[in-house]
């Protein structure tokens, strides 16, 4: 009964402990003979059930989150709602600073850094907001409103359209080496634009006595009412994209805290139909692409017996690691040809009745990775071939010459009937080794892009 009662004792600091970072999550694990009655109390709203009714919870932001979130976006429209009011805005300022600060770092060396963050995560926002659509106008209003003259992604847009110049006029300059005098014309020209720039830009800093803060003033005031019409998302959006830059001084939101128990996740689903007994198929193959570096937890959920999930990365054609013959949480890095997700199945002595096979990706943020295509394909054209192995020198149980007619990704499975003989699988190009893979009795290689015989031809 004591040991019970110091249980009890124990959850209750743990929940309030958790209560206190405003999110929490227990893993109540019983194991009794007879019986078990769960009692659970809690000082806020809570929810307990299954994993899919948890997760979905857990998907949203926390409370904190979202409330640091409002307070910098609120302090962000003071300053633009009294950017032509010259002791208002001093103030609204220094409120910007303390809000999007987190405690401790004012002052500091880190604190460079993170206005580095917040300045980048507020050029994001202005581009969410309008939708990638960027005039010059609200270029020359962002570096107004931070006065940050450094950073590079702000003039990522600024060259001129190739349409307006005049090709023979700079096929004129194409592999031709300066001479000094039109390098230092260069320079001169680049440091009086340079002057120019900066003194108009101090000039939109000064309330109310020049027309550069007028003009200032009403592009961000524009700017202002598209972000107030979907406020909140606004806010979450702008601190969400601090969170992303994984700068020190964020850790020192008290909201960090909750990112722990933070996941964002989606699911995909096929069906199989009835499998004859000792059949190996593939379940599941599409191509995801990832949008950013993020850690990535695949999971299966299936009710066939032998399952197993590759992952493959299709630049590298390297597989992800597994552990336990499952994928292990692994760091995505942003690719160009995506990764092929691939799931394949054996059935055993028995045959398998048709049912429904699902993935989920996890992931601690979103946007999570993107298929390929529209919507997932459950149907796969089967070649097959059974021969017999004849004993030989060189070991070679067979070999394919494949001709593609149309460039596509194929899944290539070798079995043998003794279930102990080690093979190895090869995918050959004018006799180079593109990719292998080993097995016992049982080889697969999980995915693979054959060119067609025109798209080689051609390369070469």
């Amino acid at each position: 009964m004591q040991d019970l009662e110091s249980e009890r004792i124990s959850i209750w600091e743990r929940i309030s402990f958790f209560n206190k970072c405003w999110r929490h999550v227990l893993l109540f694990t019983i194991s009794y003979s007879v019986g078990h009655h769960i009692h659970l109390c809690s000082m806020v709203p809570c929810v307990f059930g299954e994993e899919d009714a948890v997760m979905r919870n857990l998907e949203k932001e926390s409370y904190r989150f979202i409330e640091q979130a409002t307070a910098i976006l609120k302090a962000i429209g003071n300053v633009i709602n009294n950017f032509s009011s010259k002791p208002e805005l001093s103030e609204a300022l220094k409120d910007l600073e303390l809000t999007h600060c987190p405690p401790g770092i004012c002052g500091t060396e880190m604190a460079e850094e993170h206005f580095k963050v917040f300045n980048s995560a507020l050029w994001s926002l202005i581009k969410y907001v309008l939708d990638k659509k960027m005039p010059h106008k609200y270029k020359f209003a962002f570096r107004s409103f931070t006065l940050d003259f450094k950073y590079t992604d702000v003039f990522e847009d600024d060259s001129v359209s190739s349409e307006s110049c005049e090709v023979n006029s700079l096929s004129n300059w194409q592999k031709r080496i300066p001479t000094s005098e039109e390098e230092a014309a260069a320079l001169k020209l680049q440091a009086v634009w340079r002057g120019t720039s900066v003194r108009k830009l101090l000039n939109s800093r000064k309330p109310g006595c020049t027309k550069e803060n007028t003009a200032v003033k009403e592009i961000l005031q524009t700017l202002w009412t598209s972000i107030e019409l979907n406020f909140e998302r606004c806010a979450v959006v702008l601190l969400r994209e601090m969170f992303k830059k994984n700068c020190n001084s964020i850790k020192k939101f008290p909201c960090y805290e909750d990112e722990r128990c933070k996941i964002s996740f989606t699911d995909y689903a096929v069906t199989y139909s009835d499998q004859p007994p000792s059949t190996w198929f593939v379940v599941f193959r599409e191509i995801f692409f990832v949008p950013e570096d993020m850690l990535i937890v695949p999971k299966m959920y299936t009710t066939i017996p032998s399952c197993r999930l590759h992952v493959i990365d299709n630049d590298t054609l390297e597989e992800i690691p597994q552990v336990f013959l499952k994928v292990a949480p692994h760091i995505y890095p942003k690719n160009k040809k995506g990764y092929t997700f691939m799931a394949e199945a054996r059935t055993g002595d028995q045959s398998l009745a048709a049912g429904r096979w699902r993935l989920r990706l996890i992931s601690s943020h979103s946007p999570l990775p993107f298929l390929s295509r529209e919507a997932v394909n459950n149907i796969y054209s089967t070649k097959e071939i059974k021969e017999y192995y004849v004993p030989n020198d060189k070991c070679v149980m067979f070999r394919y010459s494949v001709k593609v007619t149309a460039s596509h990704i194929a899944t290539v499975q070798v079995q043998t009937s003794k279930s102990d003989v080690f093979i190895k699988l090869q995918v050959l190009d004018n006799e180079e080794e593109i990719v292998n893979v080993t097995g016992k009795g049982h080889a697969v290689i999980p995915a693979f892009n054959f060119l067609s015989n025109e798209t080689l031809l051609s390369s070469r």
